[in-house]
């Protein structure tokens, strides 16, 4: 009876395990959206203003808003995205969420890596990089 009840206790953990890297992810792709949708709208300050503050503590606003806006003048709006990676991570019952997309551009393509702490349905942007050739080049 008692292992039946542990098994059963562990067999719980597990899914719930499973269902918060799933809901992670998916709010973290959401979230991947309305950043793209922002870029888009040049709204810069927006992205830089609701990031954490680690985001914020490693890059100054002035260069990433210069880096949102060489983006937009380089490879112009995005078109589409297709996560290509994914990892989710708890850990001191902090979710990290990092996702690499394969990005089209108006211009160009590239690959983009953000890194998100996730909450319930709500994802704050931690870290953003942008590896494009297209961009380097233009």
């Amino acid at each position: 009876m008692l292992k039946k009840l542990f098994l059963s206790i562990v067999a719980c953990l597990a899914l719930g395990g499973c269902g918060d890297t799933i809901a992670g992810k998916v709010v973290a792709e959401s979230a991947v959206g309305r950043f793209h949708d922002s870029l888009n709208s040049k709204r810069y300050d927006e992205v830089y203003s609701a990031a954490s503050d680690d985001f914020r503590k490693a890059a100054a606003k002035g260069k990433a808003l210069e880096l949102f806006a060489a983006i937009d003048r380089k490879l112009g709006r995005s078109k589409r995205f297709t996560t290509t990676n994914w990892n989710v991570r708890t850990f001191n019952f902090v979710t990290t969420v990092v996702l690499v997309e394969d990005t089209t551009f108006e211009r160009g393509k590239g690959t983009e890596t953000f890194t998100f702490r996730v909450s319930g349905d709500k994802a704050v942007l931690v870290g953003y990089n942008i590896n494009s050739l297209d961009m380097m080049t233009k």
